[in-house]
């Protein structure tokens, strides 16, 4: 059902721009949240009557449910949300290695793009480290697994719009990794990070989905 699908990510994309702009800096209740898991949990299904595979719509769901633990205050919420998104970057992973040619992966683009990747987890963890505290493991482990994500979708070489998708989805979250963590004054890209993590992020998964229906 390509076409249904297609609607359906047009609508995730009104919920989501919608939620973008006029939703979320609003207090934390019950709209909110559900404003802001709605337009994955529709991707979700559109991935799922698209007929895509499993890892796929699984990573979506994934995904969806750590939009609804970080949309909540609290540390043990942020926990479960890091959870869901590393399950969700693993599920990528997943379904990007079965596509993988084993010829594809013993290039030198592989390896260089290997050393980049690991050069650029190495230079966020530098910023990040002195801020982790006691949630160093968990972040060192959800990089990586980013890393993985990035790494295994371009030795698949799934098309251009969801390479482009993975990137905004990597980026999205080396953002949202420094609001978080690290002590950035009141300023103006200071406050456009949240709009600029939300939009990348479902951007992302939007291109994702929408390239592998192509």
């Amino acid at each position: 059902m390509p076409d249904l699908a297609i609607l359906i990510i047009i609508a995730a994309s009104a919920i989501a721009l919608i939620y973008g702009v006029f939703i979320i800096h609003r207090p934390e209740n019950a709209f909110r949240s559900a404003a802001k898991t709605v337009p994955v949990a529709l991707l979700t299904l559109a991935a799922f009557l698209a007929g895509l595979p499993v890892q796929v719509v699984l990573a979506l769901a994934a995904c969806a449910a750590g939009d609804w633990f970080l949309s909540l205050e609290g540390e043990p919420n942020f926990l479960l949300g890091l959870g869901a998104f590393l399950l969700g970057h693993l599920l990528y992973a997943a379904h990007f290695v079965s596509l993988i040619s084993p010829d594809h992966l013993l290039t030198g683009d592989m390896a260089l793009l290997a050393l980049i990747l690991l050069a650029l987890i190495a230079s966020v963890l530098f910023r990040l480290w002195p801020h982790l505290d006691g949630l160093k493991v968990p972040v060192v482990i959800y990089a990586f697994a980013i890393a993985a994500m990035a790494f295994t979708a371009k030795a698949a070489d799934p098309g251009q719009i969801v390479l482009a998708g993975i990137a905004l989805f990597m980026v999205s979250d080396i953002i949202l990794a420094q609001e978080k963590f690290t002590p950035l004054t009141n300023t103006l890209i200071r406050r456009s990070m949240p709009y600029l993590v939300w939009f990348l992020y479902f951007a992302g998964q939007a291109l994702i989905v929408y390239g592998m229906i192509g």
